[in-house]
């Protein structure tokens, strides 16, 4: 006998509390509802298995109806190679029978057909069928041991089969929602537990089923870290314990430091008190201060009205005042025009006064310069008739000079 346990068909657990109900009822589950073969192993030809029911789980019958055939077409889709099958290549799927011996056959496909349902009760047709979630996963192999994968009409890898399957609760990693006929003994004879991590009982295979294994690592570490709350907790007790011996200790400073804090609440409230009847007193003196508010807006308007008037006198004055500007500034600019000419007048003056005075110093000096150049002529004139006068008595002297050279040179003459 060979089980089919598909996760995604029905509880893996006989245990399950009312909530858990109430949420299968109403949460989508993938259902097989048929399975179309063509040309695998003994089935020549398209064969179809099914409708099934919602609720199939297993393949009964007995020896030679086929069930290895169903099962083994399943393992085919859902991407078993040939030694899974007991075979030793994909091409051996491909039916043979001396029908085809002499035209063999090329390829075998299985065709695994799914839909989405939503449980209503516990009646064979209590389902609702899910619009639009029909799927068909195909695998096909073919004569040179190569298969591909289709999902629906699609060519696809089989990574994106088992991710598409694995997203409605078909996990192909672990292979535990198909169990097959030898594998029902080894079940049955599992302990109840692994005796250590390593090994494997019937709590654990339940485990890797449901799911809950993935769950181990972090419920270990949850529990470490119980333990070192734990731990932690008591820490605090033992500090909060201790605190409570020193707040014991100090009930007394607590009696009189509240005893102080009543006083001072005593006190709070007087001066609340104080300061209500301050807030009434500024409240009255605030009423007399808008009386005067409003008698001094009065005289403000009034002092506006004057100041206006004052304005306009203003600007009739600025306005006479402008004009006088005018005439002020013609008679500043002749004003400065005059000094300017006064200055250069002066200036020629100064210069004037500085020049006669300079002629009348020079004339002084050749008023002197004349009489001394007259003195000096009558010198000169008196030297000039002494010198005419002395000119007949050197002439005379010359003569007789020249006549007392020449008598000694001619005796110098004779000498010789």
């Amino acid at each position: 006998m060979e089980v089919e346990l598909p996760s995604a068909s029905e509880p893996t657990s006989d245990i399950i509390d009312d909530a858990a109900t109430k949420d299968s009822c109403s949460t989508p589950r993938l259902m097989i509802t048929k399975m179309v073969l063509e040309n695998f192993k003994s089935y020549a030809g398209t064969k179809t298995i099914g409708p099934f029911h919602k609720c199939f789980s297993s393949v009964v019958g007995p020896n030679g109806s086929g069930k290895s055939n169903v099962i083994d077409a399943m393992l085919f889709v859902f991407g078993k190679r040939a030694k899974k099958l007991r075979l030793n290549k994909v091409s051996e799927l491909i039916h043979c029978s001396d029908k085809y011996k002499d035209k063999p056959l090329q390829y075998a496909r299985v065709s695994v057909h799914f839909h989405e349902i939503i449980d209503t009760g516990g009646g064979d047709e209590d389902y609702n069928v899910v619009p639009n979630s029909e799927v068909i996963v195909t695998r096909i192999a073919k004569r040179d041991n190569s298969s591909n994968y289709k999902l629906g009409n699609k060519n696809c890898a089989f990574k994106e089969v088992a991710k598409f399957l694995d997203s409605k609760g078909i996990d192909l990693d672990n292979n535990r929602f198909l169990i097959l006929q030898g594998e029902v003994e080894m079940i049955s004879m599992m302990p109840p537990k692994g005796k250590t991590e390593n090994d494997e009982g019937l709590l654990e295979y339940l485990e890797d089923i449901i799911g809950s294994n993935k769950f181990v690592e972090e419920t270990n570490e949850a529990e470490a870290k119980v333990e070192t709350l734990t731990e932690q907790r008591q820490e605090k007790l033992n500090r909060v314990k201790a605190v409570e011996k020193e707040k014991n200790s100090l009930e007394g400073a607590k009696l009189e430091a509240e005893a102080l804090l009543t006083k001072e609440r005593e006190i709070r409230r007087k001066k609340n008190i104080l300061y209500q009847i301050n807030i009434m007193h500024v409240a009255t003196e605030v009423k007399e201060t808008e009386v005067k508010k409003i008698a001094v807006a009065t005289n403000l308007e009034e002092e506006r009205v004057k100041l206006k008037v004052a304005d306009e006198r203003v600007a009739e004055i600025d306005n006479g005042l402008s004009s006088q500007n005018n005439e002020y500034d013609k008679a500043h600019a002749e004003l400065v025009r005059t000094k300017e000419e006064f200055a250069v007048y002066e200036r020629r003056d100064i210069k004037l006064r500085e020049d006669i005075k300079h002629e009348k110093a020079n004339k002084k000096k050749l008023a002197l310069k004349v009489t001394t150049e007259t003195k000096k002529e009558s010198e000169g004139e008196d030297k000039s008739r002494t010198a005419e006068e002395s000119v007949p008595i050197l002439e005379q002297e010359l003569k007789d000079l020249t006549g007392k050279k020449i008598r000694r040179g001619c005796k110098a003459r004779t000498n010789f």
